[in-house]
């Protein structure tokens, strides 16, 4: 999706994540080759009008890594809250954070990202336009990506997903985030 805001100093709120792959001798984080930063880089988007962060991070997983939500369990914090009266409880993220993506003009993102695990291959593929160039690291190899080869903040939560949110978060089913209170 295009950037909803477009002057300079202008915010788009996006949403991005990480699937973790275990079905290996050792955890394997996702990447994938941005087709325009031609960096490593994670999944996601910018969140659209018409949905929630959480919305568009399960339209973002399947266009753009081929998963559907069912082959993924979302990793949360143990200690959540999990009902909300006449609200809808999105999930934990991962980290939240705003980042300048264009320097003239200005331009931001604040970004959502979230960690996914999975303990197979996806059912489908990228949908056509996105990146097909889909990598999976271990730790020992996210540290050695020569830095021209990718955003440094993803390999930073990259790190921070397999050291200390793998460990430490129970994986849920995504759709346990589907019961929306009613908006008016």
């Amino acid at each position: 999706m295009p950037h909803l805001h477009t002057r300079p100093g202008d915010h788009d709120a996006t949403v991005s994540l990480f699937i973790v792959r275990v079905d290996g001798p050792e955890p394997r984080l996702s990447y994938h080759l941005h087709r325009r930063a031609r960096k490593l880089m994670m999944f996601g988007g910018h969140v659209e009008h018409d949905e929630t962060p959480w919305a568009a991070v399960r339209r973002e997983l399947v266009e753009e890594s081929g998963y559907q939500p069912e082959q993924v369990r979302l990793l949360q914090p143990v200690v959540r809250i999990r009902h909300l009266t006449d609200a809808a409880a999105h999930p934990v993220p991962v980290l939240s954070s705003t980042a300048c993506t264009s320097a003239d003009p200005a331009h931001f993102h604040t970004d959502l990202l979230y960690a996914l695990v999975t303990a197979e291959e996806p059912a489908g593929a990228p949908d056509t336009g996105e990146s097909t160039d889909i990598r999976l690291l271990t730790r020992a190899e996210l540290d050695v990506v020569p830095d021209d080869e990718i955003v440094e903040m993803w390999r930073e939560a990259g790190r921070f997903i397999l050291d200390e949110i793998l460990p430490a978060w129970e994986p849920v089913a995504m759709d346990e985030h589907l019961s929306v209170a009613p908006l008016v």
